[in-house]
This record gives C-alpha cells, structure tokens and sequence, in this order.
C-alpha cells in the first residue's frame, strides 16, 4: 500500500464540501505513528490546516473540547481548563484562529462562518434544545471520525437519547466555581443527561450493529489510508436508526441495563 503523506489525506476524503459544518472525533496517534515511520514529523497544526481548507472560508468546523471536572466541583476556567477529550481539541484550544464555547462540561474549538453564533450560546444542558448539538442537528452537519469505529466517541448520540427520552439517564444539576472568557469568577449551574447508576447502564463500545447499519445505508462511509479508517457520517440521518433502537428495541444495541426487555424483535 502506497503512503500517503497527512497533509494530503483530507483532499482525498468523500462527502466532505466547502461551506461544510464537520464535527470531528479523532484519535491522533497512528496517523501521527504512521507519519514517523515515513521519516515525517506530524504537525496537528497543519492537519487541522488541511480540514479548514476542505470547508473553506463558508464552513465550520467543530473540535470536541470536553472537560468533566466540573461535576466533580472543580473550577472551569474558560482559558486554561483542558481537552480531555483527545489531542487534537487541545491543539485547537493554543490557536488563535479558533475559539472555544462556553459550555463547561462539553465545549468546542470552533472556526469559521459559526464561530461567533456557537461563541454566544448560552445553555445550560449539554445535549438538548439550545445546544451545540442542537445546533448540529439544525444545519445537517456531518461527522469526521479518524480512526475510531463509526459511533465510537460519538457525543451526539446523547442528544438523540434526551430528544427522543430514555430511561437510563436523566438530567442532573451540576455546580461549581467559573471563570469566563472575561476572567469573571461566578458559581454557575449546568445540566447533563447522566447515566442512571441505579440501573448500572453499560454502553456496547464500538456499537457495532448500528455501524453496520449505517455503513450498509451509507449513512456512514469510510476510506482507508496507510490503513487508518476515515468515516464520514451524515449526523442527521444516524436519528432514525437511534431513534428506533430506542423506540422499539429498548436501546438494546447501544446499552445494557437493569431492567432492560429482553426479548428478540422479529426478522
């Protein structure tokens, strides 16, 4: 298999267009492995480079910036508490082209035509109306999903669960010290749709029978290079297979849990 250099992997990518809004959930470390082992350095900066120039000035693109300390009390500090959620959302936060959301527990780097739009909301849930998942849903945004299985990492899964309601989670009130982009410190309140841990729920990990699925309805497509999986997903269209997982097979393709139906659906 011939090598293709990073910085010329998004140009190959499919369904991905200028004007484009793309979420995207990575994991950085064969591609930044693969990279080495061709006598190159990898540069985060200069792949997410070739991201911005796949959507061009007209896109948007969104870096998931994560960071659960919050419900655990400790204080958000809008410029200096970290990605948790991979490398990449960290190197987005050190750019100054990009600009984080003010959401505590789940924040975005974001650039482009809805930077600013994404900068000033102003929720307090993290997955339902009014959020950036919210947001994702109303202007057809697709995912980019770098070396992980096709709904591994997929934080927009929970805003489907807390619009269509599930019964193993439920919103919860989380508060602790803030400090803004201002450098205001306040104590604010935040909700999450949290797991109910009364019904021990389980999630499947890699998801596999939804990711096939979605792949064999092309919801989900994926390319290979240097042999790591790129996928793009149409995060609209995945609602409908959520959504009925959870509707009329309990979510049994997606958690385990106390409780839970058992039974088989008819083939």
């Amino acid at each position: 298999m011939d090598y293709v250099n990073y910085r010329d992997i998004m140009g190959k990518v499919q369904r991905i267009s200028a004007g484009d809004v793309i979420y995207v959930v990575s994991d950085m470390f064969r591609l930044a492995k693969c990279a080495l082992e061709h006598g190159e350095r990898f540069s985060p900066d200069e792949f997410i480079d070739t991201i911005l120039e796949k959507v061009g000035d007209t896109g948007t693109v969104l870096i998931p910036t994560f960071n659960w300390d919050f419900c655990q009390g400790t204080t958000f500090e809008y410029w200096n508490s970290p990605s948790q959620s991979g490398a990449l959302g960290n190197t987005a936060l050190r750019r100054k082209d990009f600009i984080r959301t003010r959401h505590p527990i789940y924040s975005f780097a974001v650039w482009g035509r809805d930077a600013k739009k994404l900068f000033n909301m102003n929720n307090k849930n993290s997955f339902g109306k009014g959020s950036v998942f919210d947001y994702m849903h109303e202007v057809d945004a697709k995912g980019l999903i770098i070396d992980l299985s096709c709904l591994a990492g997929m934080t927009y899964m929970h805003h489907i669960e807390q619009i269509v309601g599930v019964p193993y989670r439920y919103s919860k009130n989380f508060s602790a010290k803030y400090v803004d982009h201002e450098r205001n410190e306040t104590i604010k309140s935040f909700s999450m749709y949290v797991r109910d841990l009364d019904l021990d729920p389980k999630h499947l990990g890699d998801f596999d029978v939804l990711s096939e699925v979605m792949e064999k309805l092309n919801i989900s497509q994926t390319q290979y290079f240097n042999d790591i999986p790129f996928r793009t997903l149409i995060l609209r269209e995945t609602e409908a297979i959520i959504r009925a997982d959870i509707l009329y097979n309990d979510s049994r393709n997606m958690y385990k849990y106390n409780g839970q139906w058992e039974g088989k659906l008819d083939e």
